[in-house]
């Protein structure tokens, strides 16, 4: 880990200086390398390509497709009352106002003055582009809040409000689904849970390291008691965080500190299967099984599994998951979009070197990325296999949980 934040932080200072030299291809080539749009990929895929994606889809029931984890975020040009941290649009933080410009990069973006339309339009682009009618869960995002319920805006690197989300999902159709962001600490919290659910809310999505909510705190209770009785879950961030800043929080990502919501019978879905970083010794991955072997907590964790093909959490979690099939029906999917756009983080010349796809494989996997990385997203993890028991993720994980629905 050491060594990877080391060469990440010497590649994102190289990326300062050449964005500031005005070499935008650098960003390109970290964020959104693509060559095409989505509409070209039917018309444009190689044969090999084409036959990776068949497959992909190959005894799948795309009605019953289901990505549990897509972030919607603007900046407010477009958006009543979002926002992003003032310090990721000033070279005045370098590291921060870089990973920004990757991550728009990665989301279509060119013109900052209209990000939140060309977010919105290149995400409803891509999705009109995925075969079938599966759903996809969009995510807004809440406040950090202090424990006395006043908002620290000083550490909230983005605020999404529930309602323009909602209103986003109203508006484009059935594929669409709106979780809610409610911090636990909010002096309104209930309220805020009640309106969600009276809107079609059925996961409320959280980040403790970021949002400064402690899951194992008494304060939360109520907050717990309020979710049984709403049937709601938790889709909540395991592990450590590094796509927003959140160093001071770690210690909040741990899966151990969900067992408070989990003992008040409260749904969990744990992001990422918490496949990075350490808490009290041990991986935070490590906790995360723990958790899934209780069974005491079974019908009440899950797993879901975006983010866990990404270099720096490779090889054990991914492995892990791919060869332990009698937890498949207790594992989601997710994209975390738009992470997988990010071309730096997804590196399937190491997922060959592991023996998780082959080289044409890999070959065929870059080519749809060029022009869908959503779809890649999806193709990539339907074409792992286990290189010790030659199996891969079962179609269950891929579909709409019936205990932990999206809506």
């Amino acid at each position: 880990m050491k060594r990877f934040l080391k060469w990440f932080g010497v590649v994102i200072i190289l990326l300062v200086i050449a964005v500031v030299a005005s070499r935008s291809w650098i960003v390109t080539k970290l964020g959104g390398d693509f060559d095409g749009q989505p509409s070209a990929l039917a018309d444009q895929l190689s044969k090999d390509a084409r036959a990776l994606l068949d497959r992909a889809f190959a005894g799948i029931d795309t009605a019953r497709l289901a990505d549990y984890h897509v972030h919607i975020v603007a900046t407010g040009s477009d958006t009543p009352h979002a926002f992003v941290h003032p310090a990721m649009r000033s070279w005045r933080h370098p590291l921060r106002r870089a990973r920004f410009l990757v991550y728009l990069s990665a989301a279509g973006v060119e013109d900052v003055a209209q990000a939140d339309k060309a977010y919105r339009d290149r995400f409803l682009d891509l999705v009109r582009h995925v075969p079938g009618s599966g759903r996809y869960l969009l995510l807004p995002f809440d406040r950090h809040v202090a424990a006395d319920g006043s908002f620290v805006d000083e550490k909230t690197e983005f605020y999404m409000p529930n309602d323009a989300v909602a209103a986003l999902a109203d508006k484009h159709g059935a594929r669409l689904v709106a979780a809610a962001s409610v911090h636990p600490y909010r002096k309104d919290a209930i309220a805020r849970l009640e309106a969600a659910r009276a809107r079609g809310a059925r996961i409320v999505k959280w980040l403790p390291n970021a949002m400064g909510m402690d899951p194992a705190s008494p304060q939360c209770d109520a907050f717990y008691a309020a979710l049984r009785r709403l049937d709601m879950a938790i889709l909540t961030h395991g592990g450590e965080e590094k796509a927003v800043e959140a160093d001071a929080d770690q210690v909040l990502g741990d899966p151990r500190r969900l067992r408070r919501a989990l003992d008040a019978g409260v749904k969990v879905i744990v992001a990422h299967a918490a496949s990075l970083g350490q808490n009290g010794g041990r991986t935070n991955f490590d906790h995360f099984m723990e958790l899934m072997e209780e069974p005491r907590y079974r019908g009440l964790v899950f797993g879901e599994i975006s983010a866990t093909v990404q270099f720096n959490r490779l090889p054990r979690p991914l492995l892990t998951l791919l060869d332990r099939r009698d937890l498949h029906d207790r594992l989601v999917n997710g994209s975390d979009y738009p992470l997988p756009a990010v071309n730096f983080l997804i590196r399937t010349g190491k997922l060959r070197d592991l023996g998780l796809i082959t080289d044409s494989e890999r070959d065929a996997l870059n080519e749809i990325y060029r022009y869908h990385p959503l779809l890649f997203d999806f193709v990539l993890k339907r074409t792992l296999r286990s290189p010790d028991t030659g199996r891969g993720f079962a179609p269950r994980v891929f579909y709409e949980h019936a205990k932990v629905p999206l809506r």
